[in-house]
């Protein structure tokens, strides 16, 4: 099953609810990127620059969660089955982890330089992460949907009902 074809399993008002969150999440990300600069070159945090990073970022990435959550119509086991999703599902996933661990060691160690930077970098570390546990979820459920779906082969050897 390619990718294009589990992007048509999942229902259209779905897909814009992902991909109009993707694209708040980026623009999060870029808007808490240049109050990132600002902060480092004032040394100073302004909390209404941060709310549009904040409200973008967070909201962004709930849009791509909940969608992609209601996308599968089965129970996904993650760990279970890991062998049997798709590659493209495993890599996101695997990529939202790390984007998750990273953005919590990135703000432990701002924290020891400043206590007023991990405000700043939360938000796009958080937004990140949210939309690739979507975008993965949203993969991986239609998947375990769509092969659920299908009868199962058969084996050498086996009857053939009705014959």
């Amino acid at each position: 099953m390619t990718l294009g074809s589990l992007w048509l399993l999942l229902a259209r008002r779905t897909r814009l609810w992902m991909v109009g969150g993707t694209l708040a999440v980026l623009a999060g990300t870029a808007l808490g990127l240049l109050s990132l600069t600002a902060f480092v070159d004032s040394g100073r945090s302004e909390p209404l620059a941060l709310l549009p990073s904040m409200a973008l970022s967070l909201g962004g990435g709930y849009a791509v969660l909940f969608p992609g959550i209601s996308a599968s119509r089965c129970n996904v086991r993650i760990h279970r089955n890991w062998r049997g999703h798709p590659r493209t599902g495993r890599f996101l996933w695997t990529l939202s982890l790390a984007v998750a661990v990273a953005g919590l060691g990135t703000c432990i160690a701002a924290g020891t330089v400043n206590p007023l930077a991990p405000g700043v970098l939360v938000w796009m570390f958080m937004g990140v992460y949210l939309a690739l546990a979507g975008w993965a979820t949203a993969i991986i459920g239609a998947s375990a949907a769509a092969r659920q779906d299908q009868p199962e082969p058969l084996r050498a050897g086996a009857r053939v009902p009705g014959r």
